[in-house]
């Protein structure tokens, strides 16, 4: 399924919210955290080779870019997506997600937001489940935030929102970037207070019948396999909700020096997993996650 390239609206929201992003061989692509990635969903993403992710590398000045290829067709390996497809139903989960969907629903509500709500209270979501993980930084500044869902606005149709609701109060929502009938929700943000109400089943059983139910999308996603191993998301959501693996190839293109230090550093990867399992740091953080993405690769070319 491949996208129509002549008009990337993923790639122009993106520009609008003030992220990197470059054209090369008719391929769009932005900075991720650091590195370059392809400005799609994996389903409809074109064919990447070498000399377009070398282009890349030179006019980017990142120390690396990241594609990957085979999605839904690779048959097992290291790499892949978490995602969920299909008709949903209540039917589908155990007894005791059953009761705690009905329990939540008798507090809380859910429904898609638009960009004026998110803007008025999203916001203070956003910091309270900042300071619930104690780790700061995950939150943009107020300016670069507003831009952040103000594009929405510009690129109709890229960038939804789903929260959910105590009477008034906003206390969860999600971000859902939206690609060729599929939904990647790559944020979402819980007011801690109600957890214990089980806002985030609300959510996820709304977002789940909203999407695949009533607009058939071809799946909804929670995007790739972590490498940090902080979060226990996607776990959740794999084994309450019936979310699955879909495998794909990793690819990677180091820059010459940065290169050189991977694969100095593979060889005590083992040692930075042990102190980053162990220890918040995000230097270390990063270092192992990068050594994980690189275990990766090497083990995908084994595929």
């Amino acid at each position: 399924m491949i996208l129509d390239n002549s008009h990337n609206a993923f790639s122009q929201l993106l520009t609008e919210q003030g992220r990197y992003v470059i054209r090369v061989d008719g391929v769009d692509w932005y900075n991720y955290s650091g590195f370059m990635v392809p400005a799609y969903l994996p389903h409809c993403c074109p064919t990447i080779t070498q000399e377009t992710a070398l282009n890349v590398l030179r006019e980017s000045g990142r120390p690396f870019v990241r594609w990957d290829s085979q999605f839904g067709k690779a048959k097992g390996g290291e790499w892949w997506y978490v995602i969920r497809k299909g008709t949903w139903s209540l039917r589908q989960c155990s007894a005791n997600t059953r009761s705690k969907i009905r329990r939540g629903c008798k507090w809380l509500y859910a429904r898609p937001l638009t960009v004026e709500e998110v803007l008025q209270t999203g916001y203070d979501v956003c910091i309270k489940a900042e300071k619930r993980h104690a780790i700061t930084g995950s939150v943009l500044s107020r300016e670069l935030y507003e831009r952040k869902i103000q594009a929405a606005a510009s690129v109709v149709g890229t960038l939804e929102f789903f929260g959910v609701f105590s009477g008034d109060k906003l206390v969860a929502y999600s971000e859902n970037y939206i690609q060729n009938k599929a939904a990647f929700w790559e944020s979402i943000w819980y007011d801690p207070e109600f957890l214990p109400k089980y806002s985030s089943y609300v959510l996820v059983d709304a977002m789940l019948n909203y999407y695949l139910n009533e607009r058939k999308f071809v799946y909804v996603s929670d995007g790739s396999r972590s490498i940090y191993h902080r979060t226990q998301v996607q776990n959740f959501l794999m084994t309450v909700f019936g979310f699955t693996k879909e495998y794909a190839i990793l690819s990677v293109l180091y820059a010459g020096m940065f290169k050189a230090v991977v694969n100095m550093v593979y060889p005590f990867r083992y040692i930075v997993w042990f102190v980053s399992d162990r220890c918040s740091s995000d230097l270390i953080d990063r270092a192992g996650a990068v050594l994980r993405q690189e275990y990766i690769r090497k083990a995908c070319k084994l595929l």
